[in-house]
Protein backbone atom coordinates (compact mmCIF):
# COMPACT_ATOMS: atom_id res chain seq x y z
CA UNK A 1 0.00 0.00 0.00
CA UNK A 2 1.15 3.50 -0.83
CA UNK A 3 -0.02 6.31 1.45
CA UNK A 4 0.39 10.04 1.78
CA UNK A 5 0.92 11.31 5.32
CA UNK A 6 0.00 14.96 5.84
CA UNK A 7 1.62 16.64 8.82
CA UNK A 8 4.42 14.08 8.61
CA UNK A 9 6.99 16.21 10.41
CA UNK A 10 4.88 16.59 13.57
CA UNK A 11 5.23 14.52 16.70
CA UNK A 12 2.53 12.04 15.69
CA UNK A 13 3.29 12.29 11.98
CA UNK A 14 6.87 11.11 12.44
CA UNK A 15 5.65 8.05 14.33
CA UNK A 16 3.08 7.31 11.63
CA UNK A 17 5.76 7.47 8.95
CA UNK A 18 8.13 5.22 10.91
CA UNK A 19 5.40 2.69 11.71
CA UNK A 20 4.10 2.65 8.14
CA UNK A 21 7.58 1.92 6.83
CA UNK A 22 7.99 -0.79 9.45
CA UNK A 23 4.77 -2.36 8.13
CA UNK A 24 6.17 -2.37 4.61
CA UNK A 25 4.11 0.50 3.22
CA UNK A 26 5.40 3.01 0.68
CA UNK A 27 5.11 6.49 2.18
CA UNK A 28 4.91 10.00 0.81
CA UNK A 29 5.64 12.28 3.74
CA UNK A 30 4.12 15.74 3.23
CA UNK A 31 6.01 18.35 5.25
CA UNK A 32 5.69 22.13 5.38
CA UNK A 33 9.34 23.11 5.72
CA UNK A 34 11.70 20.97 7.81
CA UNK A 35 12.57 17.45 6.74
CA UNK A 36 13.21 15.29 9.82
CA UNK A 37 13.70 12.12 7.77
CA UNK A 38 16.88 10.73 6.31
CA UNK A 39 17.13 8.68 3.15
CA UNK A 40 15.06 5.53 3.59
CA UNK A 41 13.71 2.93 1.18
CA UNK A 42 10.04 3.40 0.25
CA UNK A 43 10.01 6.96 1.61
CA UNK A 44 9.55 10.12 -0.44
CA UNK A 45 9.51 13.49 1.32
CA UNK A 46 7.39 16.17 -0.34
CA UNK A 47 7.61 19.78 0.80
CA UNK A 48 4.44 21.77 0.34
CA UNK A 49 1.74 23.96 1.81
CA UNK A 50 -1.67 22.63 2.87
CA UNK A 51 -3.06 26.01 1.82
CA UNK A 52 -1.98 25.23 -1.75
CA UNK A 53 -4.13 22.80 -3.73
CA UNK A 54 -1.43 22.08 -6.32
CA UNK A 55 0.98 20.79 -3.66
CA UNK A 56 -1.68 18.53 -2.21
CA UNK A 57 -2.76 17.14 -5.57
CA UNK A 58 0.85 16.26 -6.43
CA UNK A 59 1.37 14.56 -3.07
CA UNK A 60 -1.71 12.38 -3.62
CA UNK A 61 -0.93 11.31 -7.16
CA UNK A 62 -0.92 7.52 -7.44
CA UNK A 63 -1.45 6.66 -3.76
CA UNK A 64 -3.99 4.26 -2.25
CA UNK A 65 -4.97 6.22 0.85
CA UNK A 66 -4.20 9.28 2.95
CA UNK A 67 -3.51 9.85 6.64
CA UNK A 68 -3.74 13.33 8.15
CA UNK A 69 -1.79 14.15 11.29
CA UNK A 70 -2.31 17.86 10.80
CA UNK A 71 -3.11 20.07 13.75
CA UNK A 72 -3.91 23.73 14.33
CA UNK A 73 -2.24 24.18 17.71
CA UNK A 74 0.48 26.80 17.48
CA UNK A 75 -0.58 28.08 14.05
CA UNK A 76 -1.60 31.72 13.50
CA UNK A 77 -5.10 31.18 12.08
CA UNK A 78 -5.82 27.80 13.72
CA UNK A 79 -7.73 26.60 10.67
CA UNK A 80 -5.23 24.13 9.25
CA UNK A 81 -7.49 21.07 9.34
CA UNK A 82 -10.54 22.58 7.67
CA UNK A 83 -8.46 24.50 5.12
CA UNK A 84 -6.48 21.40 4.21
CA UNK A 85 -9.65 19.34 3.74
CA UNK A 86 -10.98 21.91 1.28
CA UNK A 87 -8.05 20.96 -0.95
CA UNK A 88 -7.55 17.31 0.04
CA UNK A 89 -11.14 16.17 -0.54
CA UNK A 90 -11.50 17.38 -4.15
CA UNK A 91 -7.96 16.21 -4.96
CA UNK A 92 -8.78 12.72 -3.70
CA UNK A 93 -12.09 12.69 -5.56
CA UNK A 94 -10.41 13.75 -8.79
CA UNK A 95 -7.87 10.95 -8.46
CA UNK A 96 -10.44 8.39 -7.30
CA UNK A 97 -8.79 7.84 -3.91
CA UNK A 98 -11.45 7.01 -1.35
CA UNK A 99 -9.80 6.17 1.97
CA UNK A 100 -8.64 8.85 4.39
CA UNK A 101 -7.99 8.69 8.14
CA UNK A 102 -7.61 11.95 10.06
CA UNK A 103 -6.77 13.07 13.58
CA UNK A 104 -8.34 15.74 15.77
CA UNK A 105 -8.95 16.47 19.45
CA UNK A 106 -11.50 14.66 21.59
CA UNK A 107 -13.12 18.00 22.43
CA UNK A 108 -14.42 18.28 18.86
CA UNK A 109 -17.98 17.03 18.48
CA UNK A 110 -18.48 14.25 15.94
CA UNK A 111 -20.65 15.25 12.94
CA UNK A 112 -23.28 12.61 13.73
CA UNK A 113 -23.77 13.93 17.26
CA UNK A 114 -26.11 16.75 18.22
CA UNK A 115 -24.58 19.53 20.27
CA UNK A 116 -26.15 19.54 23.72
CA UNK A 117 -26.36 22.53 26.01
CA UNK A 118 -23.13 21.63 27.81
CA UNK A 119 -21.13 21.44 24.59
CA UNK A 120 -22.70 24.64 23.26
CA UNK A 121 -21.76 26.53 26.44
CA UNK A 122 -18.30 24.94 26.38
CA UNK A 123 -17.66 26.08 22.79
CA UNK A 124 -19.11 29.54 23.45
CA UNK A 125 -16.83 30.11 26.42
CA UNK A 126 -13.78 28.86 24.52
CA UNK A 127 -14.57 30.69 21.27
CA UNK A 128 -12.30 33.72 21.93
CA UNK A 129 -9.39 31.50 22.96
CA UNK A 130 -7.00 29.31 20.92
CA UNK A 131 -8.51 26.06 22.22
CA UNK A 132 -11.98 27.06 21.06
CA UNK A 133 -10.73 27.87 17.57
CA UNK A 134 -8.85 24.56 17.40
CA UNK A 135 -11.93 22.55 18.42
CA UNK A 136 -14.08 24.48 15.93
CA UNK A 137 -11.52 23.74 13.22
CA UNK A 138 -11.65 20.04 14.08
CA UNK A 139 -15.44 20.01 13.89
CA UNK A 140 -15.47 21.85 10.56
CA UNK A 141 -13.01 19.42 8.99
CA UNK A 142 -15.26 16.52 10.04
CA UNK A 143 -18.30 18.26 8.57
CA UNK A 144 -16.47 18.60 5.27
CA UNK A 145 -15.55 14.91 5.30
CA UNK A 146 -19.10 13.88 6.22
CA UNK A 147 -20.47 15.90 3.30
CA UNK A 148 -18.10 14.17 0.87
CA UNK A 149 -18.29 10.71 -0.68
CA UNK A 150 -14.95 9.65 0.78
CA UNK A 151 -14.47 6.64 3.04
CA UNK A 152 -13.26 8.62 6.01
CA UNK A 153 -12.55 7.93 9.66
CA UNK A 154 -11.52 10.59 12.16
CA UNK A 155 -9.76 9.56 15.34
CA UNK A 156 -10.50 11.98 18.17
CA UNK A 157 -7.70 11.97 20.70
CA UNK A 158 -7.36 13.37 24.22
CA UNK A 159 -4.02 14.67 25.48
CA UNK A 160 -1.10 12.62 24.17
CA UNK A 161 2.17 11.82 25.92
CA UNK A 162 5.52 10.17 25.21
CA UNK A 163 5.06 7.26 27.57
CA UNK A 164 5.69 3.73 26.31
CA UNK A 165 2.90 1.44 25.23
CA UNK A 166 0.86 1.15 22.06
CA UNK A 167 -2.35 -0.43 23.31
CA UNK A 168 -5.60 1.42 22.75
CA UNK A 169 -9.33 1.05 22.43
CA UNK A 170 -11.90 3.06 20.48
CA UNK A 171 -15.30 4.21 21.69
CA UNK A 172 -18.15 6.03 20.02
CA UNK A 173 -19.06 7.84 23.24
CA UNK A 174 -17.35 10.56 25.23
CA UNK A 175 -16.65 8.23 28.13
CA UNK A 176 -13.06 8.38 29.38
CA UNK A 177 -12.18 10.92 26.68
CA UNK A 178 -9.88 12.71 29.10
CA UNK A 179 -7.71 9.66 29.68
CA UNK A 180 -4.34 10.48 28.08
CA UNK A 181 -2.96 8.18 25.40
CA UNK A 182 0.53 7.64 24.07
CA UNK A 183 1.46 9.13 20.72
CA UNK A 184 2.52 5.68 19.54
CA UNK A 185 -0.98 4.37 20.30
CA UNK A 186 -2.46 7.12 18.16
CA UNK A 187 0.00 6.48 15.33
CA UNK A 188 -0.77 2.77 15.34
CA UNK A 189 -4.49 3.45 15.43
CA UNK A 190 -4.40 5.78 12.43
CA UNK A 191 -2.66 3.13 10.35
CA UNK A 192 -4.83 0.28 11.64
CA UNK A 193 -7.93 2.08 10.36
CA UNK A 194 -6.69 1.91 6.78
CA UNK A 195 -7.59 -1.77 6.69
CA UNK A 196 -10.57 -1.66 9.05
CA UNK A 197 -14.10 -0.60 8.13
CA UNK A 198 -15.63 -0.86 11.62
CA UNK A 199 -15.46 2.92 12.07
CA UNK A 200 -16.11 3.95 8.49
CA UNK A 201 -17.55 7.48 8.22
CA UNK A 202 -17.43 7.83 12.00
CA UNK A 203 -15.27 9.67 14.53
CA UNK A 204 -14.43 7.46 17.52
CA UNK A 205 -12.46 8.58 20.54
CA UNK A 206 -9.22 6.76 21.27
CA UNK A 207 -8.40 5.91 24.86
CA UNK A 208 -5.51 4.05 26.42
CA UNK A 209 -5.85 0.39 27.16
CA UNK A 210 -5.92 -0.28 30.88
CA UNK A 211 -4.60 -3.48 32.41
CA UNK A 212 -8.16 -4.35 33.40
CA UNK A 213 -9.21 -4.16 29.74
CA UNK A 214 -6.85 -6.99 28.84
CA UNK A 215 -8.07 -9.40 31.52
Amino acid sequence: MTITVFGASGKVGRLVVAEALRRGMTVRAFVHSSNPFGERPKLTVIKGDVYGGDDIAKALAGVDAAVSCLGSWGTPKRNVLSTAMQAVIPAMQAQKISRIVTLTGSGALAPDKRAGLTHAIFMHLLAPFPAGKVFADGEEHMRLLAASNLDWTTIRSPVMNRQSGAGYTLTGTSLNHLRAVTRQSVANCLLDQLGDTAWLRRAPIITRLRKADTL
